[in-house]
């Protein structure tokens, strides 16, 4: 009978500590998405349809990218130097991904400069970084679309003494759901040891 005691009162004490870990993981997780330049909305936002051109020269739509999560960020080739810095943070994150973890992640730069960002000025730029991730370009119309609806925008800076233009533009990366809805944004600085915990946590969800 002392031994029936006994055993009962371990398994209670496995049970409870079980649910500490459980609870201690889930705080842990709250804590990550809780940080200052981090958000996830209580609820989604959907995000409308849109038609652009990747780097390779393939129309693209919503239907051709629902089985990753999304990291969307908005930029273009002449930036002197917040999206070569992003693209650079997020292909040392990207390393030190697992396969598994990689392979439900797109990174997506859609172009705030169609007029200069064609296809064939993005192939060399996103192969210098990561040849996985994508580039979107050639829609004016769905740029303007999609901008506002991920919270970002985009202006032309023009300078003087003839020299080329500048694009002023949103630095944060929008978590967009397989299925299209906007789920939140992570601020800059967008440092692996920062970045590689929320996406590991991010495609748990």
């Amino acid at each position: 009978m002392k031994g029936v005691i006994l055993l009962f009162l371990a398994l209670i004490a496995a049970v409870f500590a079980g649910s500490g870990i459980a609870w201690q993981q889930q705080a842990a997780e709250q804590a990550l998405w809780q940080q200052e330049g981090v958000m996830l909305f209580p609820r989604p936002f959907p995000v409308s349809d849109f038609e652009f051109i990747t780097q390779h020269g393939d129309r693209v739509s919503k239907d051709d990218l629902r089985d990753r999560w999304k990291l969307i960020f908005f930029g273009y080739t002449f930036c002197p130097d917040i999206c070569p810095t992003t693209l650079a943070e997020l292909n040392r994150s990207w390393k030190r991904l697992a396969p598994q973890v990689q392979e439900k992640l797109q990174v997506v730069l859609v172009s705030v400069d169609p007029q200069r960002d064609t296809a064939q000025v993005l192939k060399p730029y996103m192969d210098y970084f990561n040849p996985s991730f994508l580039a979107f370009t050639g829609s004016a119309a769905s740029l303007a679309s999609l901008t506002p609806e991920l919270h970002a925008f985009y202006a032309r800076v023009e300078r003087e003494d003839g020299m080329a233009y500048l694009m002023d533009h949103t630095a944060n990366i929008a978590l967009v759901s397989p299925d299209w809805q906007y789920h939140g944004y992570i601020a800059p600085p967008h440092w692996p040891k920062r970045m590689v915990p929320l996406l590991e946590s991010l495609v748990k969800k």
